[in-house]
């Protein structure tokens, strides 16, 4: 680590940002000792038998998403359930608590969701490990629906907490949970039923190499992939898109199939999400590192089934200090010489598969689409390195330009073993999709090329190109340095990096761990001076030591 961190100028660290708009704020009652708690709202257990009868089956299956959870309905309110409580000071907390047994996470669907100004909601397990993003008024919406990432274990607290003076009156309505049976710690209880390292031995993790004449634009079209959860227990993969203004409109394509019994309002997705210590299709598990690239709710722009795509805008814009990209695109059609899917398979850390052979353009039963030739269908050998799977829905298919050509669609390769099993895969093709309908809704070009300019290719755009003071420093990143009120760092290599924030006569001012990929830290109140940051690789015991800057 001595060679590979000198790069942090990084720290002064104060606590790990969980909220997606970088407030960093933890729940209000963890600072209190409350003296009543809600009661649990307790949900019969499930029985897996058929469920994992129909997932056998399902899984094999890539034309639809990849299930990982069980939809349960829950009807729980503000004025009918939980538990309010006023604070000294007058503001006040509503808590409720929801427990479905045996279940390795869960999330929730809100079909009433309204926050004043000021307030904020915050969902967390019962060991105050995993807490998910923030949620505000800036999530209030026309329909009163969203959707929330989930949360590790088989109790999720919501907690909503507006501060003292508040006029306005929340409204908060639960209509479901999302029961996870799978994407999540190992559980024995299920063999065979894994999340973290579910994907076949075969696949490869996106940060291993895969030929010198891509690896440098995989490290920036990676950025672009993101899991999406669809809010009702099933996952696709998609792609964060580029336009051709350039604007940063948060676009996302995936398949149309993956619409299917969802609704884009509940949907919540997740970029980053990459091993630091990638596994490159020796079966070994990946190493995990946390992330708070999460956010929640889409509104469908486009889709058409005769390419089988889904375009749909994301209501949040995606904040300024994220280390994501906007894809490029080619909608030329035009054959590839080779081309590399990114993916998220079986909802497991981002895999990465590359065919050399190039794909062809067939009609696969009215579905326009690239062929990754394979088993008895067209020429080549299927992938020569990594597979998809089910949970790889919609993920992007690159050229070697490192540009979208399509989202996958289907098809039947998989592992056995540590080897691919050379048979094929299908993508829907961009160039197709482009124009293959006659409305902006059944078609790409009104939204990605929104000024008709008649650019048949655009560049991958970076999100944190436009930031001030931006510093790159090997695996992490560090802004804005000098500091005067918080500092962003994302750490996207140490799985457990750990920190002390010393100031020059030596007194330790603060501690803790680095482990999410980007912790905002809060400096507004140290005095203006130099600092220095004590950093600790806890895996290999290999520590460095940098000086920081406060500047008022």
């Amino acid at each position: 680590m001595k060679k590979t961190l000198l790069f942090f100028i990084f720290c002064i660290i104060f606590s790990n940002a969980f909220s997606q708009d970088g407030d960093g704020d933890l729940p209000e009652s963890w600072g209190l000792n409350l003296a009543e708690l809600p009661n649990v709202v307790r949900l019969p257990a499930l029985d897996f038998e058929m469920i994992i009868q129909q997932d056998s089956i399902n899984d094999l299956d890539k034309s639809m998403p990849w299930r990982y959870g069980i939809e349960r309905s829950v009807v729980l309110n503000m004025q009918n359930g939980g538990l309010w409580t006023v604070l000294p000071n007058g503001g006040k907390i509503w808590q409720a608590t929801i427990k479905s047994p045996r279940a390795l996470n869960l999330s929730v669907n809100f079909d009433d969701y309204y926050l004043p100004h000021g307030s904020r909601l915050q969902l967390y397990n019962q060991d105050h490990t995993d807490i998910t993003n923030t949620y505000t008024n800036s999530q209030n919406r026309l329909n009163g629906q969203i959707g929330t990432w989930f949360v590790e274990g088989d109790i999720i607290w919501v907690e909503y907490y507006q501060p003292p003076g508040t006029q306005d009156s929340p409204r908060l309505q639960i209509n479901s949970v999302i029961h996870g049976y799978r994407m999540g710690k190992v559980n024995t209880l299920f063999e065979g039923n894994r999340g973290l390292n579910d994907s076949g031995e075969c696949n490869y993790d996106v940060n291993c190499p895969i030929g010198s004449d891509f690896d440098s634009k995989k490290d920036l079209v990676k950025k672009t992939v993101a899991l999406l959860n669809l809010g009702n227990g099933y996952l696709c993969s998609a792609a964060l898109m580029n336009n051709t203004t350039n604007d940063k409109t948060p676009y996302l394509l995936t398949a149309n199939h993956c619409l299917e019994n969802s609704n884009p309002s509940l949907w919540s997705v997740r970029f980053n999400w990459v091993s630091p210590v990638p596994v490159c299709g020796t079966g070994d598990e990946s190493g995990d590192l946390q992330t708070n690239f999460t956010i929640s709710g889409a509104e469908l722009r486009a889709n058409n089934s005769k390419s089988d795509f889904a375009l749909v805008e994301l209501f949040d814009p995606i904040p300024e200090a994220w280390d994501v990209a906007f894809a490029g695109w080619d909608n030329s059609d035009g054959n590839p010489s080779y081309e590399v899917g990114i993916h998220h398979p079986n909802g497991d850390i981002m895999k990465i598969c590359r065919d050399d052979s190039g794909a062809q353009k067939v009609d696969a039963n009215g579905t326009q689409v690239w062929l990754i030739g394979g088993g008895s269908h067209g020429t080549g050998n299927g992938w020569e390195i990594g597979t998809t799977e089910s949970g790889s829905s919609g993920s992007p298919l690159f050229d070697e330009n490192g540009r979208i050509i399509g989202q996958l669609y289907a098809g039947q390769s998989a592992c056995i073993g540590q080897s691919n099993n050379h048979d094929y895969d299908i993508y829907g093709r961009f160039g197709v999709s482009w124009d293959a309908g006659t409305t902006p809704e059944t078609r790409l070009l009104d939204w990605l090329d929104p000024i008709n300019s008649g650019h048949t290719n655009i560049e991958t755009l970076q999100n944190l190109l436009n930031t001030p003071d931006f510093e790159l420093i090997g695996d992490l990143k560090i802004y804005p340095n000098p500091a005067s009120t918080s500092i962003t760092v994302m750490n996207n290599r140490y799985p457990h990096l750990s920190f002390q924030f010393i100031n020059v006569i030596g007194q330790r001012i603060l501690s803790g761990s680095l482990s999410n990929t980007m912790n905002t830290i809060t400096v507004d109140n140290l005095a203006e001076g130099i600092y220095f940051l004590y950093l600790l690789d806890e895996d290999s015991k290999d520590s460095i030591t940098k000086k920081v800057i406060i500047k008022k």
